[in-house]
């Protein structure tokens, strides 16, 4: 079950979670981070404990961009992630909603689990028949543009076509995941995917319009 503020002003919201960072960093030794979610994709709104080297004002994760965009029905509880220097992490993020339903703020809790992990694997090689860990599913980048790049290069890599290869449908099939994450929406997005993919920007609008004409249809 998702948190909810009785107040319905975000400004509120934000505040009161704010005063929670730095003491929930020290008590849980993580990295406790704050996201107004009605400022993405630069949405760290309050940080505390220096797990991952962002600051206030840098952008959400690919992660929590896609569960906004796919409506944030709940919370993502205990998921692995991947910490810069190849450190490996769980880490927990907490929708916070206004009266109405609508998400206003992500509490986001992202612990250093490296050498547990490697514990874990010795212990597996003595004793045989340990589960696996899970590989990272959320990276931590400190610029909209790192991130803009990052979801890219995922949306490019799931087509399993090399750019060079790409047909019109592979490409049109990159454009519409990025438009479901939301990465239009940030600034100069429209020319860095179609340098990306071989295309003008002219192109990227008429496949955007092709898709929103398919919707419509």
């Amino acid at each position: 079950m998702t948190g909810q503020i009785g107040e319905t002003d975000p400004r509120i919201t934000l505040g009161v979670l704010a005063q929670l960072v730095e003491p929930l960093a020290r008590a849980l030794r993580a990295e406790v981070v704050v996201h107004d979610l009605t400022h993405l994709p630069d949405s760290v709104y309050a940080i505390a404990g220096g797990l991952t080297g962002r600051g206030v004002g840098a952008p959400a994760t690919d992660l929590l961009l896609r569960h906004m965009s796919e409506g944030a029905s709940g919370n993502l509880l205990d998921y692995p992630t991947e910490l810069p220097h190849n450190r490996r992490g769980r880490s927990s993020t907490i929708i916070v909603r206004s009266p109405d339903g609508t998400p206003v703020a992500a509490l986001c809790l992202n612990i250093d689990v490296t050498d547990l992990v490697e514990a874990h694997r010795l212990l597996g090689t003595l004793l045989g028949g340990a589960e696996p860990i899970a590989s990272p599913r959320e990276t931590f980048p400190r610029s909209v543009g790192e991130l803009t790049e990052r979801m890219i290069a995922e949306a490019v890599a799931d087509t399993g076509v090399p750019v060079d290869l790409m047909k019109k449908q592979h490409k049109i099939q990159v454009v519409a995941r990025l438009r479901e994450q939301g990465v239009f929406a940030v600034k100069d997005a429209i020319e860095t995917v179609a340098e990306a993919i071989g295309v003008t920007r002219f192109t990227i609008y008429n496949y955007l319009n092709e898709l929103e004409g398919e919707e419509s249809a």
